[in-house]
């Protein structure tokens, strides 16, 4: 099967065009073209309309079923400049809040003189357990960011780092579980089971398989349920815990809150943008 850099290469020269010629009439660089001709990467679906219209062939000619499928799957989730600025904005948010709330779930792990040789200043497995998920969602936010600014954060990628909080979640919940279970000095009801550790895994399902699956995958409504039902569950314990805090509690709520809030939406807007994609996508073939 000739590839799709091959079938470029070829058509431009019996055309008597140079890469550069190309080039300016896409408003690319050179570069660009010669990463398409060596097959290092594809170029997104409108350009590749527009190449082929100078080229004056029709899509077909130019891509296979399998290779539009491919550059469907390889391309950034969010290629145009400004939808990949407002991504960009929104790892940043979360970034910042999950390090805040890292710094505060650490400090919180050392406590004062006073209370160090106190059982109110004992460190709980629950509290390490928190500390550590925090932990793992800023890596996961940061390997985000830092791939979507420099734009090549796939829709792959994004599956795995979309559904890492509620893995996390449902983990967390299940070692608890099992230190109250080792320290016999607790009970969990099967709502808890059901909120706490089986929905969340469903939701971390459901969003993998969005974002990875080439063929069947979930709809889009239902990613955005996903979303409705966590940022409504983030808001309605948001909101109780605070009769229950201080002005720091307070502080360390809000943060923690609006980190979890930036990744609902984060996920939303980016589950949308691919969906629109693998729409395009299907008309095209």
């Amino acid at each position: 099967m000739v590839e799709f850099g091959e079938k470029l290469k070829k058509l431009r020269e019996e055309r008597g065009m140079t890469q550069q010629k190309i080039a300016e009439k896409l408003y690319v660089t050179r570069q660009a073209v010669s990463r398409w001709e060596c097959g290092a990467r594809y170029p997104d679906l409108l350009t590749a309309k527009k190449i082929a219209q100078i080229l004056d062939v029709s899509m077909d000619e130019l891509l296979s079923e399998e290779e539009l499928k491919q550059n469907v799957e390889k391309e950034p989730i969010l290629s145009k400049p400004i939808e990949n600025i407002l991504q960009t904005v929104l790892y940043t948010i979360a970034s910042v809040a999950f390090l805040l709330i890292s710094i505060f779930g650490i400090y919180s792990l050392f406590p004062s003189e006073t209370l160090a040789k106190t059982p109110a200043g004992a460190v709980t497995v629950r509290e390490i357990l928190q500390v550590c998920g925090f932990l793992l969602n800023l890596l996961a936010v940061l390997a985000g960011l830092l791939l979507s600014i420099q734009n090549k954060l796939t829709a792959k990628v994004v599956g795995y780092i979309m559904c890492l909080p509620y893995v996390i979640a449902s983990l967390s919940f299940f070692f608890t579980y099992v230190n109250t279970q080792i320290k016999g000095n607790g009970h969990i009801a099967m709502i808890g089971w059901l909120t706490d550790f089986v929905i969340p895994l469903i939701f971390a399902l459901g969003v993998l398989l969005f974002f990875i699956l080439e063929e069947q995958r979930f709809p889009y409504a239902v990613i955005l349920l996903i979303c409705m039902i966590s940022g409504g569950y983030l808001i309605l314990v948001y909101w109780n815990g605070l009769m229950w805090t201080t002005d720091l509690g307070f502080v360390v709520r809000t943060v923690h809150c609006l980190g979890k809030m930036g990744m609902v939406v984060l996920l939303g807007y980016q589950a949308y943008i691919w969906d629109q994609k693998r729409k395009k996508a299907v008309k095209n073939l």
